[in-house]
């Protein structure tokens, strides 16, 4: 009876390890499983407003970037840019020629009308514009169609500037602005850009 007795433990005793070992082998499996199985990355939310996404689209960035690119492929333009909601920002200075280019593009994802424009251009607007030179003085403006230009006297440590810069409507949802500076004593070359970012409306007429 007692050998019996001490079969059947040994036996129960078996049972118990191969069970074990099968709880372990079932839990290294399903590990392995989930460390080989395609992750679930949560979608990374996009910001809206109730007409769309805010952030400018890689098409946006793009046509912003290649809009007169080829005027300012000189090694002497320093570029930069910066995407921001509802604005891509790219600024070119030429050291060499004491000049400046400047691009915005606006995004209106509702659209925009005449009050937007003039709440953006406008006074206060061109005084931040502006802000860095001893002063400016609105010289000229003119427009034709859904483009705009106005043109600026600047003075800046006893040198005088002219300033150029273009409001265009490019759709019902994007503004284009573009603003070049040059010495007044290098206007030839600000004609010659001109005439070639806007050749419809490069210069007002005087």
């Amino acid at each position: 009876m007692n050998r019996q007795l001490a079969r059947n433990r040994l036996a129960v005793n078996g049972l118990e390890r191969i069970f074990s070992r099968t709880l372990i082998l079932l839990a290294v499996i399903s590990t392995a499983l989930t460390a080989c199985a395609p992750q679930i990355v949560p979608a990374v939310s996009v910001p809206t407003d109730n007409c769309g996404p805010i952030e400018p689209s890689d098409r946006d960035v793009q046509y912003a970037l290649s809009f007169g690119k080829d005027l300012f492929s000189n090694a002497q333009w320093i570029k930069s840019y910066t995407v921001e909601p509802y604005k891509i920002s790219i600024s070119r200075h030429n050291d060499t020629k004491s000049s400046v280019a400047y691009l915005e593009y606006l995004i209106y994802n509702c659209g925009y009308g005449q009050k937007d424009l003039g709440d953006y251009f406008n006074d206060q607007g061109f005084d931040i514009v502006f802000g860095s030179y001893d002063s400016h003085s609105l010289a000229h403006f003119c427009e034709i169609k859904s483009l705009a230009l106005y043109e600026y006297d600047l003075v800046s440590d006893g040198q005088n500037y002219s300033a150029r810069y273009w409001v265009e409507q490019n759709s019902d949802t994007r503004v284009l602005v573009m603003m070049l500076v040059y010495p007044v004593d290098d206007l030839a070359t600000l004609d010659q850009y001109s005439q070639q970012l806007f050749p419809q409306l490069a210069a007002c007429p005087k």
